[in-house]
């Protein structure tokens, strides 16, 4: 998947960024709003980065299998992404409200 190009229409909207910890041992992370600058796949090809700003990013893995998807429906686009190992998900949340 070319998730650069993919995800490129939601530059520039704002998207809610949710981290859940299926583990239980963590705080749940609040949910926060940030504007899209930009995606970027990193080199190897194991994490992409959502940039806020010109450096901000944050960098969430990728898996090759449903584990990494865009779900789009009326209501907007989740990109979502389960971290098996750490035991997180990682949403990313975009409006068709904008």
């Amino acid at each position: 998947m070319n998730w650069e190009s993919r995800l490129a229409a939601y530059c520039g909207k704002m998207m809610e960024v949710i981290i859940e910890d299926y583990a239980g041992s963590d705080p749940l992370a609040p949910t926060s709003s940030r504007q899209l600058h930009h995606v970027r796949l990193v080199d190897e090809r194991t994490h992409l980065q959502f940039y806020f700003t010109e450096v901000q990013f944050l960098a969430i893995p990728v898996f090759e299998d449903d584990r990494t998807r865009l779900e789009e429906s009326e209501a907007g686009a989740v990109f979502i992404s389960n971290d098996d190992n750490a035991k997180l998900i990682y949403k990313m949340r975009f409006s068709s409200r904008e």
